[in-house]
């Protein structure tokens, strides 16, 4: 096989418009944050379903900027332990600590009964990690966890572009949402990321801190500890490009999935189901393992006789093993202690290549080579 794991959403006809829309940016001789940047911001907003969209340099600036806005210096944040290192990296960079809290591994996502034994009276915010694409089946529950604790529920929706529940989008759930354009992302303007919200005051804050925190951008008069987390005009023009696209984009993904869920069904593998008012981004497609198969092994024998490549997991390392915690200790605001969770839920699923476009002939190829394979490993 020779099936990519992830392949970039430009065409050959979207890659010419770009070429002639980049000569005259160029020709235009504003390359830096303008008019591209909010033209982008506007149609980020108005997909997302939220008043204000605030594009960065990166998802991590997305975050940080969320809790630098929210002054969040000295409290403790709780996160998920299962998640990238800067949905924690991001609040610490604010000044906050960190709690970390469980994950449930029918979900893969924090777990709110550890959260509600974990959450302080210091506790500013919880983010609330929508992995994988999935907005967990259990975010009203943790958002009133948050909401009697006083706390603000932060969204980190890197994964989860134009992921649904009720029709609310990732991003309008929380007080305030942080999105990743990266390459292998849902949406990709190559990098950059975007802050979503309803709040005008945070958006406010947001638009200062992300330009040295001047009080008006481009005055030179500086309010806030901002520092340089602005976009370029040419991110904003990948995309643009790509915005008109979104829906049909998240529509491919969603019918990858349907297809993996029809070949799938009925083995021992199990993916990630939600209730039917859930509609995932399927940034990833998650399967969990039964015990008696070693993901390592899995993925070997599967590039050796298949030469079938997975994607990366979400996440092979759970957070609290992470040897950072042993560098920087006096950044937990509590003991890490066990997280029997996570520790399932990172041992024990694949992720299958899934992106729009993805030929079903090559997902029945992986189905085919992935079940042979767990088949031998599992007698």
């Amino acid at each position: 096989m020779d099936i990519p794991v992830v392949k970039l959403p430009f065409s050959a006809e979207d890659i010419s418009a770009l070429a002639d829309d980049f000569k005259a940016l160029l020709s235009s001789g504003h390359i830096a944050m303008g008019e591209r940047v909010r033209l982008f911001e506007e149609a980020f907003a108005r997909f997302s379903g939220v008043p204000h969209a605030i594009a960065v340099s990166n998802g991590t600036a997305a975050l940080e900027i969320i809790c630098r806005a929210l002054d969040l210096s000295g409290a403790s944040v709780c996160v998920p332990a299962n998640t990238f290192m800067a949905t924690a990296l991001a609040p610490i960079a604010a000044g906050a600590k960190i709690i970390l809290v469980d994950v449930e591994p029918a979900t893969m996502q924090m777990d709110p009964d550890d959260l509600a034994r974990k959450i302080r009276e210091d506790t500013r915010a919880v983010i609330l990690v929508h992995l994988g694409g999935f907005i967990s089946p259990r975010h009203e529950r943790i958002a009133q966890i948050t909401a009697d604790a006083g706390a603000a529920l932060i969204e980190d929706a890197c994964h989860a572009h134009g992921a649904t529940v009720f029709a609310r989008k990732a991003g309008s759930i929380g007080l305030a949402g942080a999105f990743s354009f990266y390459p292998t992302k849902v949406l990709t303007t190559a990098e950059g990321g975007a802050i979503t919200t309803a709040d005008p005051e945070l958006r406010d804050k947001a638009l200062s801190l992300r330009q040295h925190g001047q009080s008006r951008p481009g005055s030179n008069v500086h309010e806030e500890f901002g520092l340089n987390y602005r976009p370029s005009e040419i991110h904003a023009l990948l995309g643009l490009n790509l915005m008109p696209r979104a829906k049909s984009l998240l529509a491919a993904r969603r019918h990858a999935a349907r297809v993996y869920d029809r070949l799938l069904g009925g083995s021992v593998l199990e993916p990630i189901v939600l209730p039917p008012e859930y509609e995932p981004s399927y940034y990833k497609y998650i399967v969990r393992l039964p015990p008696n198969v070693a993901r390592d092994e899995l993925k070997e024998r599967l590039l050796a006789d298949y030469n079938l490549r997975l994607a990366g997991e979400v996440y092979a390392t759970p957070l609290h093993r992470q040897p950072f915690w042993r560098a920087y200790p006096q950044t937990l605001a509590a003991p890490l202690g066990a997280f029997p969770g996570a520790e399932e839920t990172c041992a024990a699923h694949v992720c299958l290549p899934i992106w729009p476009g993805l030929p079903e002939p090559d997902q029945e190829k992986i189905a085919e080579a992935l079940l042979a394979t767990v088949g031998k490993i599992g007698k």
